[in-house]
C-alpha cells in the first residue's frame, strides 16, 4: 500500500508543496479505501516532518507515539465534540521537539454538523506552526465551509494493474489476484479481502444474477442481494463475465464453464449490452440508495435486449 500512495498525484503534490516550503495550514484527503485511510495520513505525516522510513521519528509517527504529531480519534472510538475541545486545547501548546506541529483527523466524515462547526474556526486560523490534515473516506458528509477552508487532495481509485501489482507483491501469485483487481472498483483493502478467498462469493453472486432471464426471477435475486456488502464488486464481475463470454464465441476461443452458461442463456449482442449496463450501474450506485432497485433496473435492461435480439434472429 505505501508504493501505491506514494505514486499518487495527491501524495507527489504534498512533496513538491513541502520542498519548496508552500504547504497550506490544512489539507483535506480523500481517500476511498476507508481501511486504509488512517495509514496514509501518518505517510503524509512523516513528509511533512521529512521523517526517513526506518529513522526513529519515522517509526514513532507510525506507532503514533510521536508528540507533535497527533492523530484523531483514538482507535475505534469516533471523534465527538469531547475529542475537539481536547484538539483545540492541545494546539495551543507549543510543540515539544520542534517548531510545528501536525494533527491528523480520520474519518473525518463521520464527524457530526455540531464537531465539523466547533472545529471550523480553529482549521481557518490555526495557532502559529500548526497544520491539519484531514481524512475522509467520501466528502459527502463533509460541510462545505470545512471544503471551503482547506486545500484539497483526492487519491483516485487505483487501476486494476496496479492493484493486481500490489497484491502480487503482498501474497505473490495468488489464485484470485487477477479477479480481485479486476473486482475491487480500486480499492486495495477491497481487493485484498477479494484475493483471500472471498471473490468466489461475488463471482456465485454475479452468475445467479446472469442466470435470471426474466423479470420474475430478476426480481427474487436482486432483493436476495440487495443487502449484500459487496455492492460494487458483484456489478463488476457481472460486467467482467458479460464481456468474457461475449467475446469468446465470436473469436472462437473457449468459453469456459461459465462461459457456457451464459452464451446458453444470452445471445452474445445482449452481453455486450450488459456489460454496458453493468458500468452504468457501477457509476450510478453512489447516487442511489437501493442496491436491490439497481440490480432489478440492470436486469431488466439486459432481459429486454436479449429478447430484442431473439426477435430478430427468429
Amino acid at each position: 500500500m505505501e508504493q501505491l500512495i506514494k505514486g499518487t498525484t495527491a501524495y507527489k503534490i504534498f512533496c513538491r508543496e513541502a520542498e519548496a516550503g508552500r504547504l497550506a495550514h490544512a489539507y483535506m484527503l480523500s481517500f476511498e479505501d476507508a481501511a486504509y485511510l488512517r495509514y496514509a495520513l501518518k505517510l503524509f505525516a512523516m513528509r511533512f516532518f521529512g521523517a526517513e522510513e526506518g529513522s526513529a521519528q519515522g517509526g514513532q509517527i507510525m506507532r503514533e507515539a510521536f508528540p507533535d504529531c497527533k492523530i484523531f480519534p483514538e482507535q475505534g472510538k469516533k471523534f465527538n465534540a469531547e475529542a475537539a475541545v481536547a484538539l483545540i486545547e492541545d494546539s495551543a501548546m507549543r510543540p515539544s521537539a520542534g517548531d510545528r506541529k501536525l494533527y491528523l483527523i480520520s474519518s473525518f466524515e463521520e464527524c457530526s454538523a455540531v464537531v465539523q462547526n466547533k472545529l471550523l474556526k480553529i482549521i481557518e486560523e490555526p495557532p502559529e506552526g500548526v497544520t491539519f490534515i484531514l481524512g475522509a473516506a467520501s466528502l459527502a458528509p463533509v460541510l462545505p465551509t470545512i471544503l471551503s477552508r482547506v486545500r484539497l487532495l483526492e487519491i483516485a481509485p487505483f487501476s486494476a494493474p496496479q492493484i493486481f501489482s500490489a497484491l502480487c507483491r503482498k501474497n505473490g501469485a495468488g489464485v484470485y489476484n487477477s479477479e480481485a483487481a479486476a473486482s475491487c472498483g480500486g480499492v486495495f483493502s477491497v481487493a485484498e479481502a477479494l484475493a483471500e478467498g472471498q471473490f468466489s462469493e461475488i463471482h456465485s453472486s454475479a452468475m445467479e444474477l446472469l442466470s435470471a432471464t426474466d423479470a420474475g426471477r430478476a426480481g427474487i435475486v436482486s432483493l436476495k442481494l440487495g443487502e449484500s456488502k459487496f455492492k460494487r464488486q458483484i456489478l463488476s464481475e457481472a460486467q467482467r463475465l458479460c464481456l468474457a463470454a461475449a467475446a469468446a464465441r465470436p473469436a472462437g476461443r473457449a468459453a469456459g464453464e461459465d462461459g457456457r452458461i451464459l452464451l446458453a442463456a444470452w445471445l452474445p449482442p445482449a452481453l455486450i449490452k450488459g456489460a454496458e449496463v453493468f458500468g452504468e450501474a457501477m457509476r450510478d450506485l453512489k447516487f442511489n440508495a437501493y442496491y436491490s432497485a439497481l440490480l432489478y433496473s440492470a436486469m431488466l435492461r439486459l432481459i429486454e435486449e436479449n429478447n430484442k435480439w431473439q426477435k430478430l434472429s427468429e
